[in-house]
Order: C-alpha cells, then sequence, then structure tokens
C-alpha cells in the first residue's frame, strides 16, 4: 500500500508475508506542531498482496 501525507506520497508499505504475521504491521508519524493533517491509503494490490485492511488510526494529543 501507499501511504500519503497531506497529499504527498511519502512511502510504500510491503504486506506480503508467508504468515500471519504481516496483521502486525505498524507505520507511524510525527509532528513538531499540531494541527490539521490528511492520512490516505492507497490499496497497490498486486499478486500475492490482493487486499489491506485498516484497523484503526490513532491520534494521541
Amino acid at each position: 500500500m501507499q501511504v500519503y501525507v497531506d497529499g504527498a506520497k511519502i512511502g510504500t508499505l510491503d504486506t506480503r508475508a508467508s504468515t500471519t504475521a504481516y496483521r502486525q504491521l505498524l507505520w507511524t508519524r510525527t509532528w513538531s506542531t499540531s494541527g490539521k493533517h490528511t492520512i490516505k491509503i492507497v490499496v497497490a494490490g498486486t499478486s500475492g498482496r490482493p487486499t489491506v485492511g485498516i484497523d484503526g488510526l490513532v491520534y494521541l494529543r
């Protein structure tokens, strides 16, 4: 999957694994000041990586 923050692509995460360890994927981002940000996940479905399930998004203040 591709991760975008505020409209800019910041990286690609590979979710393929031979075991269910893929369920333990974690991505983090921090900012030095508070503000409104938009996070977008784009599924890059390829053979062996057909779907992405997002369990949650946490905002700590």
